[in-house]
Formats: C-alpha cells, structure tokens, sequence
C-alpha cells in the first residue's frame, strides 16, 4: 500500500488547478485522474486537461507534503532526502512523452532534476534531465536508458545527500554528481505522478501511468 501521508495531489481541473491534500487522499480518495486499486494508483492526465499557474501542461501529479496537507520543502545541506518508486508507463500522448519524478525548487520556474519516458521509433527511453544552477535554462540529459518497453514495471530512486551529493537510480543505471554550491539556499521539494508535456488533441489522448510503490524519506543530518 502506498503510503499518501507525505503528498498532496493536483488533478488537471479547475482554475487554478484543483488540489487534494493529504488528509483527503488518506482517507481513500479518488476519481478519473487518481484511481487506487490492489496496492497500486493509476494516474490519468489528459491533452485537454487544466494547468498550474507556472506550466501550460496537464498533470496529475502528487506534490511532497506534510500529513495536515501544508507543503514540505527541505534544504539539501539539512539532511538526506530519498523518493523511490516502482511504476509501468501504460499510454502517451501524440507529443512528447510523460515526466515521471521530479526534484523541484520552491519559488524557482525551473525544476532540479526531471526524469521522463519517451517513445522513440518505437523504443522507450527513460532520460535524467539535471539544471546545473537555479537559473540555467538549459537542462542537460545526464541519463538514459534504452530500450524500455511501455507496460513494463520498473524503479527509480533520487537520494541528495547534505554533503551535496546526488545520486540517481533508473532500472538500475546510476547517475552521481556534486549539487552545485548555487542551490543550496533553494528550499527542495519532491513531485512524482503523470506531467505531460502536450496540450493539444482529443480527451482520449493523454498520459497513463500505474504506480505500484512510492516512498519518500528524510533523516537528519
């Protein structure tokens, strides 16, 4: 069972966005979008769903969170923080692909670390995006993997460290570098779910994935 304790949840509705907050999803919410099921959750977004302020896309996709629903963000250098998850990306839209994970920074338009899944000819492709600093607006892939078929179950783990060290893990490829000295005053956050990068298209068309573990901790330093 996954535990919901630690997210809050956006549904690609309403304007502004419509979100569900911890207590909500806890107590066994779903709908369309967020469907619990067996242990596992399956996240629908589709092309003609709402956006955040800060996107033009639809997303279904939790947000890390306190268990009263208020937003956590963390710096790096306070301890070690770690989200893990075990999915399958069933279904894409026409365009582009599906983000999947995410490491954010409160307050910043750009994202830290992003990791999608592409189709390519065919191919699937898992791809590490990494924004050396904050204000970068280029973000470099540092990552991939090849060949990763859709409805095939797969991990993937984040760990940043307070001595600034990242480490990646994506079916079973690694990926560590040092966190540039610039992000240390951006209060982090983690998101993970179904974030497509397409707007365009009938309400059929979209990006599902199935989550079938998530969990996300915090120690000390």
């Amino acid at each position: 069972m996954i535990d919901l304790s630690h997210w809050d949840l956006s549904i690609p509705e309403g304007n502004p966005v419509i979100v569900i907050e911890s207590p909500q999803l806890v107590a066994g919410y779903n709908d369309k979008y967020f469907k619990p099921a067996g242990g596992a959750i399956q996240f629908w977004a589709p092309v003609s769903g709402t956006s955040t302020n800060l996107s033009d896309y639809p997303r279904t996709e939790l947000r890390e969170a306190y268990a009263d629903g208020k937003p956590r963000n963390w710096l790096y250098t306070e301890g070690t923080a770690t989200l893990s998850a075990r999915l399958a990306v069933n279904q894409l839209p026409s365009v582009g692909g599906v983000i999947i994970g995410q490491i954010h920074a409160k307050d910043n338009p750009y994202p830290f670390l992003k990791l999608s899944y592409r189709l390519d000819r065919g191919v699937g492709y898992l791809d590490v995006t990494l924004r050396k600093k904050p204000t970068d607006s280029a973000s470099p892939v540092v990552l991939t993997y090849k060949s990763m078929p859709l409805n095939t179950a797969f991990d993937y783990s984040f760990k940043v460290s307070p001595s600034g060290r990242l480490d990646v893990n994506v079916a079973g490829m690694q990926y560590s570098t040092t966190v540039n000295s610039a992000w240390a005053k951006k209060a982090f956050y983690f998101k993970t779910g179904n974030y497509i990068p397409d707007n365009q298209g009938p309400a059929a068309e979209g990006g599902r994935v199935t989550f079938y573990d998530i969990k996300v901790g915090h120690q000390p330093k």
